[in-house]
């Protein structure tokens, strides 16, 4: 009689646990790994849209105050930077209390009679106007705070529009004015807050410093206390889950030499 060698129909019960475990281990290895990328590509895309929002606001910034000046001896004593009031008695630029956010009036003649926003501004050739910037939280999420721009008209005491959000995700901005010495070739002195300028012609530059986070309502990081410390503002205290970054730059204005020269002859 011939013999078969004996087949296994089934599996004990400890090859069944060990089956089991090693399937659990698996499993949950590609649950840890599906949750560090899910982890890193919120990391990722956190950073590339406050990075992006940091460049986006310091252009809208840096393209505005570059031309403040521009054609305005006639309608502002030559003056770089609205410090008079806008709308009621509110002057248009201000240096926030404690760690509150500046805001900036920037003074010009547009050369396409266009506002910050696009809009037309109406009347003569060489009107003057200010593009106020400032930090405000946004009426549709006051959770999400914006960069936001408003053009004033100088002539009218009126302003051109209302004010729209420009760049999501600005917390925070603080300035500085480079002071110009004409009898050094206009060169930059020092840099000062609003509230100790005297002579709004003899500004050559611009200091600005951005606290930004994502733009989103609420952050995706850890909820841990951080601090920041922005120009001459007092320390920016967050404790919240919101990733941020600070943002700085150093603008020239390209108009502070011929408006010297003029206000000395």
């Amino acid at each position: 009689m011939i013999s078969f060698p004996y087949r296994q129909k089934g599996l004990s019960l400890v090859e069944l646990l060990i089956a089991m475990l090693l399937g659990l281990l698996l499993t949950a290895g590609a649950l840890q790994m599906m949750l560090s990328s899910q982890v890193i590509y919120q990391t990722t895309d956190t950073l590339s849209r406050i990075q992006e929002n940091g460049r986006f606001a310091l252009n809208f910034l840096a393209k505005d105050i570059r031309m403040a000046g521009h054609n305005t001896t006639e309608e502002a004593d030559g003056k770089v930077f609205w410090d008079g009031a806008c709308g009621a008695t509110n002057p248009c630029t201000t240096n926030g209390a404690g760690s509150d956010s500046d805001q900036i009036g920037v003074l010009m003649d547009p050369s396409n009679n266009l506002d910050c926003q696009g809009n037309l501004v109406v009347g003569n050739e060489n009107k003057v106007i200010a593009n106020v910037y400032y930090v405000d939280d946004n009426p549709l999420d006051p959770l999400i705070s914006s960069l936001y721009c408003r053009g004033y008209d100088l002539s009218a005491n009126a302003w051109i529009s209302n004010g729209q959000p420009l760049v999501d995700g600005v917390e925070n901005m603080q300035i500085l004015y480079g002071v110009t010495d004409p009898a050094a070739n206009n060169a930059i002195t020092s840099y000062i807050s609003s509230n100790d300028v005297t002579d709004w012609a003899g500004i050559g530059a611009a200091r600005i410093s951005l606290l930004l986070n994502n733009g989103q309502a609420q952050g995706n990081g850890n909820n841990e206390t951080r601090t920041f410390n922005l120009l001459d503002a007092d320390p920016i205290v967050a404790l919240d889950k919101h990733n941020r970054q600070t943002f700085a730059t150093t603008i020239t204005i390209n108009n502070i030499i011929y408006q010297s020269q003029d206000s000395n002859q």
